[in-house]
């Protein structure tokens, strides 16, 4: 504020007047700030990662945990990264996107986890935005038989029952995945009823999975089936003191990777 002081005879009177006044400078408003533009990120870190299993050689005696393994990592066109040891793996991605992951080592069966980053909000107060992902690789055992889960039969019959039908799928999609592998499929029977028919009817189921492989696009060159009726039981129980639990454990679907 500026003061000071001016005469005049504005009044008309005969002597100037002293008038006192007071100048008002408005002060200058301040630049607006702009706010600083947020980067968000979104962050997707995982582990590549093996099965532990009580007997290191057989993939059938009981899954311990898993454990960190060294492989790589790719996806997109070409795009890949070397995983050390520790099987730690981080990656930055774009948002609005579907990526698909393959994780690769030499003598295991590669896999792939699907990942999208589409229709994800951005929240300013939580910009960094950091996801997990595990890729659990499974060793190839050559010439070894490995015990499909959840594929059974109904009683005195061949055909593929819906619920058998995801673990043919992913042994499917696993087949699409590693196209330089060949497998045997093999059905056993508990030794209940005789020996020629239990042999005549594992033949059947074992062709039946088969079937359903070559109908999901698998090349029937790559495939191979048979049937062992009783003659592989993995518990040797006297049949007649068998309980359900040995009979349903010796009734099995197995898959075994011919030799590459």
């Amino acid at each position: 504020i500026s003061q000071g002081y001016f005469s005049s005879n504005r009044n008309l009177s005969s002597h100037d007047d002293i008038y006192a006044y007071e100048l008002s400078i408005p002060e200058e408003e301040p630049e607006p700030e702009i706010p600083e533009e947020i980067e968000y990120t979104i962050v997707l870190e995982g582990y590549l990662l093996e099965k532990v299993f009580r007997d290191e050689f057989d993939p059938n005696s009981g899954i311990l945990g898993r454990k960190p393994i060294s492989g790589i990592i790719q996806w997109g066109e070409g795009q890949e990264i070397v995983v050390e040891e520790d099987g730690f793996f981080s990656l930055e991605l774009e948002y609005e996107q579907n990526y698909v992951f393959t994780g690769i080592k030499e003598d295991y069966l590669s896999k792939q986890e699907v990942f999208s980053t589409k229709y994800m909000g951005k929240d300013p107060k939580n910009p960094r935005q950091v996801y997990e992902m595990e890729i659990v690789l499974d060793k190839i055992f050559e010439d070894v038989e490995i015990t499909l889960e959840n594929i059974y039969y109904d009683f005195d019959q061949w055909f593929i029952r819906e619920d058998a039908e995801p673990t043919l799928k992913q042994l499917a999609q696993t087949m699409i995945l590693n196209p330089e592998i060949s497998i045997q499929l093999a059905s056993h029977t508990d030794c209940r009823g005789n020996p020629a028919y239990n042999k005549d009817l594992s033949e059947k189921r074992a062709r039946a999975a088969v079937i359903y492989l070559i109908e999901q696009g698998i090349s029937e060159d790559r495939l191979d089936f048979v049937g062992y009726g009783e003659e592989r039981l993995v518990d040797d129980c006297v049949c007649s003191r068998c309980t359900e639990d040995q009979h349903q454990l010796n009734r099995r679907t197995t898959f075994k990777i011919e030799s590459l």
